[in-house]
C-alpha cells in the first residue's frame, strides 16, 4: 500500500466536512458583502487542502503515479469509461423522454434541482475546467479517498460502496443521477482494486474528457435529434448497461470476499 493510500485513510470524514461548510460560510460572506464567486472554487481549496494534508508531491505520490496501470491495463480503463459514457447518454433519453410525456414533471425538476445546481455556460472556459480537471479530482479524493474508507470501517464493504456512489450521484442533475451513481460504483471497484486513488481520478478525467467532447462537437444536436443517432446511441446504451452489470457482478463477489 502506497503512503498516499495510508494518508488518504487517516482523514476522517468529520474534518473534510468541516473544511467543506467552512469554505461555503465564506463564501457566502463574499457574496452578501457583493463580490461574486464561483462555487468551483470549493473544489480547488479542497484539493489544496488535500495536497497539504497528504504532502501529496512526496514519494506516496510518485509510486502511485509510477503504478496507475499496475493492477488494470489502459484497455480496461477505457472500456469502463466508455461504457458510463453511453450508459449516461441512455439515461439522459430516458429523463428527455420522462420530461417530454409526464405532466408537470418539468416544472418539478425546475424547482427541486434548479437551486442545488450553480449556474454555468458550457460554454464558459472556466466551467469546462472546473468540469474536466477539477471536479474529477476533488471528487475522487473525497467518495473514494475519504467517503468509502471511511464507511468501510463502520458498515459492510457493499453498504459502503452504495452509500458513497448514492451521496456521489446527488451532485449531479436530473437525468445523471443514475448513470452518475453507476459510475461511482464502478470508481469504487475501481479503486478498491488497485487501491491507487489517480487511477480513480483519471478514468474520472478521460469520462468527463469525452463527455464534453461528444456535447461540443454535437454542434447540430443529432445526438438527441437524429433518429438515427438516437438509435445508435441507445443500442450502445443498452450493450453498456448488460456489461457495467456483468463486470459489476464478477468484480463485486471477488472484492467483497476479501
Amino acid at each position: 500500500m502506497s503512503s498516499l493510500n495510508e494518508g488518504l485513510k487517516k482523514i476522517t470524514i468529520l474534518e473534510v466536512l468541516i473544511i467543506i461548510l467552512a469554505l461555503i460560510g465564506i463564501f457566502i460572506i463574499f457574496q452578501f458583502a457583493g463580490y461574486s464567486i464561483n462555487y468551483d472554487w470549493i473544489g480547488v481549496f479542497v484539493i489544496l487542502y488535500f495536497i497539504y494534508r497528504l504532502r501529496i508531491f512526496g514519494d506516496g505520490f510518485r509510486h502511485d503515479l509510477n503504478n496507475i496501470f499496475s493492477k488494470i491495463t489502459p484497455k480496461s480503463l477505457l472500456l469502463i469509461v466508455l461504457v458510463n459514457v453511453f450508459f449516461s447518454y441512455g439515461m439522459l433519453y430516458l429523463s428527455i423522454f420522462a420530461l417530454d410525456n409526464i405532466p408537470g414533471l418539468d416544472s418539478f425538476i425546475v424547482a427541486f434541482f434548479a437551486p442545488l445546481m450553480p449556474v454555468n455556460s458550457l460554454m464558459d472556459v472556466g466551467a469546462l475546467f472546473s468540469t474536466i480537471v477539477i471536479s474529477p479530482i476533488y471528487e475522487e479524493l473525497l467518495f473514494r479517498g475519504i467517503f468509502l474508507n471511511r464507511l468501510c470501517l463502520v458498515v459492510p464493504l457493499s453498504f459502503a460502496i452504495a452509500i458513497s456512489s448514492i451521496l456521489f450521484g446527488s451532485l449531479h442533475g436530473f437525468g445523471g443521477i443514475i448513470s452518475a451513481v453507476v459510475f461511482g460504483v464502478c470508481m469504487c471497484i475501481i479503486y478498491l482494486k488497485t487501491q491507487n486513488i489517480l487511477t480513480c481520478i483519471l478514468a474520472h478525467f478521460i469520462n468527463n474528457l469525452l463527455a464534453e467532447l461528444l456535447y461540443h462537437f454535437d454542434s447540430g444536436n443529432l445526438i438527441f435529434t437524429n433518429d438515427i443517432f438516437i438509435v445508435l446511441f441507445s443500442i450502445l446504451a443498452i450493450v453498456s448497461l448488460y456489461l457495467i452489470v456483468v463486470s459489476i457482478r464478477q468484480e463485486w463477489k471477488h472484492i467483497t470476499k476479501r
